[in-house]
């Protein structure tokens, strides 16, 4: 390997390994959470459950504005075009809250209704109501947050937005204990978890906000905030929407899945949420290597260096696939194991089993997807992820899955196979893109 790629690898190293511990913070602090409200019994512990997915379902297609402010962002630091990243910040910032605000004024008012039409049973349907009636609220400024981050992590300086996220997750996690067991404060049960998450994201948006006007580069002024630049907001929405539409096709294909896998019994949808749990370790450098070639993409486009921009696509994608290869074969060999941690039932530790060793075979082609989508998230391209996500997830996943689980009654096994195709296809259209390089000319 040429000395210069190590020199490339290591400055990817560097940015990813914050982004992994980030969410590895978010990861635990659901853990622990999820283990208090489990003391309170099973309707607070599935109202939670289903409040968090459809509030942080919502949130994710908003602050896929921020993938929009940190391409634009990397782009013009890269440049030297420092007003332009400071305008950008701001009008970003106030795009967020906006939308979040709309986002908090539906969730507030719709949430109640949701769960009945969804079918859930009354007592849970009436708690997570309560439970999303608060989380919404603090919307807008966990879109701050968000955005915040995603416009640090643009400038490269993603030890700082794990800073900030890890200090909003440990304020959320000590204050849930808190105030739902009353330690010292109101003992609030379950909707402790609403409360203490809302407040944990209000200080960690006011810290990114603080820590956005007191950097010297950025110094962003309450007038970028205040002020509307309709050319600044075209800009971001132009690259920032088809993100957007990209989490709406995602998140709502996740939550249709996971209703549709009802149909295969109790005992393999444990199995299926188990190995869930298990390969969602592996997102986690996959996501981290995605942040990384974004950033570093968009820097050196910035700069007119487009070569170094594909080598360092190159560079990234042979470091993700190595490292998640190697998750491929911990989770063959160790599939068994791995399920038990999480239960003892021998017949959802049967199913678990098969369904992470299939999980293992997708592992490269995951890495190919976050990488190369990373890639033309920070080139501007956001059209392509979002092409290939519709394709992969609604077109493809969706229709095959009703087909064998739902017509044919085939099992859970079936459904992690066609998982595994679904990313196989991603990766390979993904690639077709970046060898025309057309990515490199969109912004």
């Amino acid at each position: 390997m040429k000395k210069y790629d190590k020199i490339m690898m290591r400055r990817v190293l560097g940015l990813s390994w914050p982004v992994i511990l980030e969410m590895s913070g978010v990861m635990l602090t659901g853990v622990l959470t999820t283990a208090m409200v489990g003391r309170l019994g099973a309707v607070a512990l599935a109202s939670v459950g289903i409040a968090t997915m459809v509030q942080l379902a919502s949130a994710m297609v908003v602050s896929a504005f921020g993938t929009g402010a940190s391409a634009i962002v990397g782009r013009e630091s890269g440049a030297g075009q420092w007003g332009e990243v400071r305008r950008t910040t701001g009008q970003a910032l106030s795009l967020g809250a906006l939308l979040g605000s709309l986002v908090a004024a539906a969730g507030f008012f719709g949430a109640s209704p949701l769960f009945r039409i969804i079918g859930a049973e009354e007592a849970v349907a009436e708690t997570a109501g309560r439970l999303l009636e608060i989380l919404f609220l603090f919307t807008p400024v966990f879109l701050m947050m968000s955005i915040g981050n995603a416009v640090l992590r643009g400038l490269a300086k993603t030890r700082t937005a794990f800073f900030i996220g890890t200090f909003s997750n440990l304020v959320a996690l000590v204050l849930s204990y808190l105030l739902i067991f009353g330690v010292g404060l109101p003992r609030l049960g379950v909707m402790g978890v609403a409360w203490s998450t809302g407040v944990g994201q209000l200080l960690g948006g006011l810290v990114a906000l603080a820590v956005l006007k007191l950097n010297p580069q950025i110094a962003l002024r309450w007038k970028d905030l205040l002020e509307w630049r309709m050319d600044s907001i075209k800009k971001i929405l132009r690259i920032s929407l088809p993100a957007a539409m990209e989490q709406a096709a995602l998140q709502g294909g996740r939550i249709t899945f996971t209703f549709m896998l009802t149909g295969v019994g109790a005992v393999q949808f444990a199995a299926h949420q188990i190995a869930l749990q298990v390969e969602s370790l592996s997102f986690l450098p996959g996501f981290g290597f995605s942040v990384a070639v974004m950033t570093l993409v968009a820097r050196s486009l910035g700069r007119n260096r487009s070569r170094l921009a594909e080598r360092l696509v190159r560079v990234t994608g042979w470091l993700a696939v190595t490292t998640m290869t190697v998750m491929a074969a911990i989770f063959l060999i160790f599939a068994e194991p791995l399920t038990g941690l999480f239960i003892t039932d021998p017949d959802v530790i049967y199913w678990g089993t098969y369904c992470v060793m299939i999980a293992a075979f997708e592992q490269p082609t995951i890495a190919l997807t976050y990488v190369l989508a990373g890639a033309m998230r920070g080139a501007g391209d956001t059209r392509w992820p979002m092409y290939v996500t519709i394709l992969g997830v609604w077109v493809f996943r969706m229709p095959l899955v009703y087909l064998f689980v739902k017509v044919l009654g085939w099992n859970i096994v079936s459904v992690w196979i066609l998982t595994a195709l679904d990313f196989l296809v991603r990766s390979f259209v993904l690639w077709q893109r970046f060898r025309t390089g057309e990515w490199k000319r969109v912004y």
